[in-house]
């Protein structure tokens, strides 16, 4: 398209003089696109993002430019972690502290919910018996039963003389929070919404705050894929069977996850090192747009370094080039590669970006499922005896876009997880894929555009 614009105007100024304001409207805009794309080219993120980015401003010349420049701006360094003379065992603890995505630590117990209700359960036994702190960040908190369970035991905790701060994502709690509810955390806590939903000068809202995070009183953290709405607990069920799973970190570790919490809070936050704990954990998260992708390599890395098993629980799968071609190499390599996604999907477009990746991998090797039951929400990666779960989807989005948070560590929690994954397997079919040529060419399309949504 650039070099069809470039013809345009040689034959504009060459052959039709009388033409040349229309040729200098074609240099304005080829000089315009060119810089957007060439800024495109510049910044950091992924490929896949950077070649979309680029799609877009060409398919709409002036447009496009102009929307990226204008969205482009005005981001601000916001969820900085830093953690004072911390100890780091390996690389992979290494990275994290220097990437300034959290660091490996050490903890007490760790338990796994393989259910919303069970999560629960914990979580508000946890929050009614706290007497120093409860800090509170959720991509979503909806109105309805479980909220009233949360604010119960916010009340409590408030009596005990706690102090409750809570971040709400602006965009996944849009119109399931309303001014009703907040109204009600406000009369117990303090409360930020995160990028709120509304006309920004720039658009901060690409990128949000997907973490759960409860970190109590410094003893106890909760992270996984469970948001605070009546589905996670399957009392409504608007996708059949919601499969969700969290896990509960008691010791040293609460800490970290409290600092990625404040380190949101505040823009940015340093703190000492937490000292004690039976076990080792490494506590992670990701905060665009100046450091993001760290989960990603941390994935890429387990991945091939598995030697028996890699075992995975997502809703929406559309991997990146470094995750696709590890889970290839691994099946590659004789390991034993099993995915379940939905058999019953919340976003429909998400459903089938997830089965034409599926289809490429299973060339490979990779076995994909589906959860027949219901909805896949699950978050979990088990790779040979270590469990990695937290927010992430397997998707540009969570890997590259959003704050998101997690936590890997062994033991009984990993081995909770993987016999919950063989669960899940009785549960599901193998997933075939024959797709229409109408299907198919939706698909490509969304696969264009995949890293932008």
């Amino acid at each position: 398209m650039i070099a069809a614009e470039t013809a345009a105007i040689i034959f504009l100024c060459l052959y039709l003089p009388s033409f040349l304001p229309v040729a200098a409207t074609f240099v304005g805009v080829w000089l315009l696109n060119l810089a957007a794309v060439t800024a495109i080219a510049a910044r950091r993120g992924s490929p896949e993002i950077n070649c979309a980015l680029a799609l877009f401003v060409t398919a709409l010349p002036v447009a496009g430019a102009v929307i990226y420049f204008f969205v482009a701006g005005g981001k601000r360094r916001n969820g900085m972690l830093e953690i004072k003379n911390a100890q780091t065992e390996n690389g992979l603890e290494r990275a994290a502290l220097k990437s300034l995505a959290g660091c490996g630590v050490g903890y007490d117990k760790a338990v796994y919910f393989k259910s919303g209700s069970d999560y629960f359960t914990a979580l508000f036994r946890e929050i009614a018996n706290a007497k120093q702190r409860v800090y509170l960040e959720y991509f979503i908190i909806s109105r309805g039963k479980v909220f009233a369970e949360l604010f119960s035991a916010l009340q409590r905790a408030k009596k005990n003389g706690a102090e409750i701060l809570i971040i709400i994502d602006g965009i996944g709690s849009a119109f399931r929070c309303g001014r009703k509810e907040l109204k009600k955390l406000r009369s117990v806590a303090e409360v930020k919404i995160f990028h709120r939903l509304s006309p920004l000068p720039y658009s901060r809202l690409n990128f949000r705050d997907h973490r759960k995070i409860a970190a109590i009183d410094g003893k106890v953290a909760f992270t996984g894929g469970i948001n605070i709405a009546d589905e996670y607990a399957n009392m409504i069920s608007p996708h059949g069977y919601w499969k969700d799973t969290g896990v509960a970190v008691y010791g040293s570790a609460a800490a970290v996850f409290e600092g990625m919490f404040l380190s949101v809070l505040r823009k940015r936050y340093s703190m000492d090192y937490p000292e004690g704990g039976a076990h080792r954990c490494l506590a992670y998260s990701d905060c665009p747009p100046h450091n993001s992708g760290f989960c990603e390599d941390l994935y890429v890395h387990a991945i091939e370094n598995a030697k028996e098993r890699v075992h995975i629980t997502t809703p929406y799968f559309c991997a990146g080039e470094k995750l696709s071609s590890a889970l290839a190499f691994a099946a590659a390599r004789g390991v034993d590669v099993r995915i379940i996604i939905p058999h019953i999907p919340d976003k429909k477009y998400a459903f089938e970006l997830s089965k034409s990746a599926a289809s490429e991998l299973e060339k490979h090797g990779v076995k994909f499922y589906e959860y027949t039951p219901g909805f896949m929400h699950s978050k979990i990666t088990v790779c040979d005896n270590e469990l990695y779960i937290g927010s992430y989807n397997f998707d540009y989005r969570s890997m590259q876009l959003n704050y998101e948070c997690g936590v890997a560590l062994a033991g009984e929690a990993a081995e909770d997880a993987e016999r919950d994954f063989w669960e899940c397997l009785r549960l599901s079919a193998p997933l075939h894929d024959n797709p229409s040529k109408l299907r198919r060419a939706y698909r490509f399309f969304l696969k264009l555009v995949a890293p932008l949504v």
